[in-house]
């Protein structure tokens, strides 16, 4: 219990710095690595990530780094280069989901986004993996964000994943504004290669590096 008070506390208090960015609450270019709806990286894990939309009208170059401060505890922060804009996002999950069970985990975050003239947002979600077979599984999402400081307008969030022989994937999610779709590739442990489509209607490209 005591974690999930601490989780709360320091998304509230993170929450209160951000730079904006035109996108819904969980979109992937402010997120990095194609939204926030993944396990959270382990301690002292490092992601970095790299986002061309080259037909997009503002962003078209998003760079971004995530590290693992605990295990249940992640951050990153990111740049995009046309518009100058930082970005910055924090995770925490308090629950974690049952492996071979029915709960779900729950993440707690908030990061950078502009919807209705707001600079951040803070979100909840529930995540759960399935194996269902040694070469299919699949991952859902669900949670609602709102934005700060207002909490003014409310927001439903949602993603499906499913991944095969636990290299390729097919992925969907819901920012609160917009839908993206893509497919990935894991060519090795430490990359993971996406092509997606951000708003259903720009073509980006993902290169994603783990240590």
């Amino acid at each position: 219990m005591n974690k999930i008070y601490i989780s709360l506390l320091l998304v509230l208090i993170l929450a209160g710095m951000s730079f904006a960015q035109e996108c819904g609450p969980n979109c992937p270019v402010c997120s990095g690595a194609g939204g926030n709806d993944g396990a959270l990286l382990s301690q002292k894990a490092v992601m970095v990530s790299a986002l061309s939309i080259p037909t997009a009208d503002e962003e078209k170059t998003v760079l971004n780094v995530r590290y693992g401060i605990l295990n249940w505890l992640d951050a990153g922060i990111g740049y995009a280069i046309n518009t100058e804009k930082l970005l910055w996002n924090v995770r925490t999950q308090p629950i974690l989901e049952q492996e071979g069970g029915w709960r779900p985990g729950l993440i707690l975050g908030s990061g950078s986004v502009q919807t209705g003239g707001s600079d951040q947002s803070i979100y909840a979600q529930l995540i759960k993996s399935w194996e269902i077979s040694e070469n299919f599984g699949m991952r859902f999402s669900a949670g609602a964000a709102t934005l700060l400081p207002d909490f003014n307008e409310a927001y439903g969030l949602g993603g499906i994943t499913a991944s095969f022989k636990e290299r390729y994937a097919v992925f969907a999610s819901y920012d609160g504004k917009s839908v993206h779709e893509g497919v990935s590739w894991i060519p090795s442990d430490w990359m993971t290669l996406s092509f997606l489509m951000v708003e259903s209607e720009f073509p980006a490209i993902s290169i994603v590096f783990r240590r």
